[in-house]
């Protein structure tokens, strides 16, 4: 068996329950010991993944209970080995996974909350970049601040659903409200990103997550503040700029082009 073939098989071995007789027959001792050998890697490789995986979504763990997101999570590692060498980086899969995973059907709104529990893992990894400050969006010239591109701290993360996810979420916290508060007829719009080191979450009214949006596809600021006061009587640009600056949300690049203000 020759070395690619060797680590193909071993990764195999690791996540089936059945692993490849070529290699069994590499190692030393009784057909049984290898198998049991093999077993305890297995075993602890499998384990390993599902507390990256319980590390990563606590609240949906809640959601399900314990016994059940260990099966759960078992199952999508056997079906979604890692294809990164790099921990934090496993688990991007799993929100759809548990979207499409019909035993759980009943709970339609758990694979959104598994995807804001994602994005907040994200914005925990996510790089740094310059701030947008209140000092340099009032350096810009007047003039220029319609064409003006405002661009998105890169652990900013926009999530849709039509379920209260920020309201379920915060229901599991220490400190959160009540779960039999939630109105799970009350879709919600959140806003995840990093705040000095933390990852901080809120949710954003319809005009501000178009405005979200818009910048996040590089709209120029006329065009976003239009199509966010188009989707939302209630939107005030002023009001909604100064949080977002104010929340370091907002971030520009080292290097100007034009009239972006990006990264």
């Amino acid at each position: 068996m020759r070395w690619v073939e060797l680590q193909t098989s071993l990764h195999q071995a690791m996540l089936a329950h059945s692993p490849d007789p070529a290699l069994l027959a590499l190692l030393a001792g009784p057909t049984g010991e290898r198998e049991r050998r093999l077993a305890v890697y297995r075993n602890n490789v499998r384990h390993a993944l599902l507390n990256v995986l319980e590390a990563a979504f606590p609240v949906s763990r809640q959601l399900i209970g314990e016994a059940c997101f260990t099966a759960v999570g078992l199952t999508f590692v056997a079906q979604h080995p890692p294809q990164r060498p790099v921990l934090y980086a496993y688990g991007g899969g799993f929100p759809g996974f548990l979207a499409a995973f019909q035993p759980l059907a009943d709970l339609p709104w758990l694979a959104d909350i598994a995807r804001l529990e994602w994005a907040r893992n994200e914005a925990l990894f996510a790089p740094e970049a310059p701030l947008l400050t209140p000092t340099r969006l009032a350096a810009v010239p007047p003039e220029q601040l319609p064409g003006l591109s405002i661009w998105l701290h890169p652990s900013v993360r926009l999530l849709q659903s039509r379920w209260p996810i920020h309201a379920i979420w915060d229901a599991h916290q220490p400190n959160g409200g009540p779960l039999d508060a939630v109105d799970l007829k009350h879709a919600q719009s959140v806003l995840v990103w990093r705040l000095k080191n933390a990852v901080v979450q809120q949710p954003l009214s319809a005009g501000e997550f178009v405005l979200l949006t818009a910048f996040a596809a590089h709209r120029p600021l006329a065009e976003a503040a239009e199509t966010a006061a188009g989707d939302d009587a209630t939107f005030d640009l002023a009001t909604a700029l100064a949080r977002f600056l104010n929340q370091e949300v907002l971030a520009i690049s080292d290097q100007h082009n034009g009239n972006a203000l990006g990264h």
